[in-house]
């Protein structure tokens, strides 16, 4: 049995689905994002036998590989490229998420001041999604980990079930993973 497993991602592919789906399991916790807002040492202070999906972990590798050095599984959650740049060149679009990753990435870590002209919008969400892909995989290198794909069916989910001896209602967290949840509308 693993006591944590990281849900790694660049978001918009399925992590809220996965934490709803894995909240069947009785012998794992599971939350998406739930320590995001902390600092320090309670920003990694997840309990044992816990499933977390958080995208911001993807800039805390570091502290992840030092902190949680034993029985550890990570996943790498995608989903089809270009959906997931289309619905973060959504989310860019829409000022309502004006505090979105999206908007840390393209001024904070780019350093662009004022907007970004409306023709380069998709192209800055390619590079984001293109970027965090790179650095999970390059992270996941020498770790343990499992790629599960949200448009496969339940295929890579099904494994990854198995992997942690999954205990609780699967067939409902089968059911649950293969339901949208936290959809662009």
């Amino acid at each position: 049995m693993f006591n944590q497993v990281f849900v790694l991602s660049p978001g918009r592919s399925g992590s809220k689905t996965f934490v709803e789906a894995c909240k069947h399991l009785t012998n794992y916790s599971s939350a998406h994002e739930s320590l995001s807002s902390k600092l320090g040492n309670e920003r990694f202070a997840y309990p044992d036998r816990h499933i977390e999906a958080d995208n911001r972990l993807t800039w805390f590798t570091g502290e992840l590989a030092a902190r949680f050095t034993e029985n550890v599984l990570y996943i790498h959650l995608i989903r089809d490229f270009d959906a997931t740049v289309d619905s973060f060149h959504h989310r860019l679009r829409n000022s309502a998420y004006r505090s979105s990753i999206m908007s840390a990435f393209g001024h904070g870590i780019l350093m662009k001041p004022g907007d970004w002209p409306q023709e380069q919008e998709r192209d800055l969400a390619k590079f984001y999604v293109e970027t965090v892909h790179s650095n999970i995989k390059y992270f996941l290198t020498n770790r343990l980990h499992h790629v599960v794909h949200l448009e496969d069916g339940g295929e890579s989910f099904d494994k990854f079930l198995e992997m942690i001896g999954a205990e609780g209602d699967l067939d409902q967290a089968r059911a649950t993973w293969l339901k949208v949840h936290n959809a662009r509308t």
